[in-house]
């Protein structure tokens, strides 16, 4: 069985110099477990340092730095048995630094 290879599916554009990976079912909407009212608030719960945290607690997402701020990056996919497996954002390519 051959590895499966990336697609790119589209693209994410940042302005606040990060990336939010979770499910929207816990922030989103005024039953939401982990709602964030505002943007200030979510800000004020990120943490410094390494680049990436879990600003709204464990398990709820990540917050993670894209490395150079502000732009555009891809998000690409791998599938096993049309089903998406792996997700990936390329913040800095190889070659890059």
């Amino acid at each position: 069985m051959s590895d499966p290879q990336w697609e790119t599916i589209g693209c994410i554009y940042v302005d606040a110099g990060l990336c939010w990976l979770g499910d929207p079912c816990y922030v989103l909407g005024d039953e939401a477990t982990c709602r964030v009212k505002d943007w200030g608030e979510f800000v004020d719960a990120l943490h410094e340092g390494s680049g990436t945290s879990a600003p709204l607690g464990k398990g709820v997402g990540v917050a993670v730095s894209t490395g150079w701020g502000d732009g555009k990056y891809p998000v690409e996919v791998k599938r096993r048995a049309g089903r998406v497996a792996e997700v990936r954002i390329v913040f800095i390519a190889e070659g890059e630094e």
